[in-house]
């Protein structure tokens, strides 16, 4: 699990969600913002689609546990917001790691 020093506060989550370019993959809509002074990241489980709040837990602690290796190889001062879409409740984490990657990748976040 990532800790919680690494995870977006409230007030970055909504700078991210103003200013933030936004890019997707089959599993993840990403938002991010560049030019902050450390790298965080937070993982969304909308309840508009997935309703069970237990599945949306489950589905936050999967990309949170997919995301605590990849956050060293980010580029330094990126705050990334993480929304988890309906196929992410079927994915195993493996597939997770792989979109996320995949992910970084095309947005340039990987160094």
């Amino acid at each position: 699990m990532l800790s919680r020093s690494r995870r977006l506060s409230t007030e970055q989550l909504d700078s991210v969600m103003k200013k933030g370019k936004i890019s997707h993959s089959s599993l993840f809509l990403m938002r991010v913002f560049s030019g902050q002074t450390d790298t965080r990241i937070a993982a969304i489980a909308p309840k508009k689609t997935i309703k069970m709040s237990t599945t949306r837990n489950a589905v936050r602690r999967k990309v949170y546990n997919a995301t605590k290796t990849l956050i060293r190889e980010i580029i330094p001062g990126t705050h990334i917001a993480l929304f988890a879409k309906q196929a992410t409740t079927n994915a195993k984490l493996v597939d997770i790691e792989n979109n996320i990657k995949t992910l970084f990748v095309k947005a340039g976040l990987l160094g």
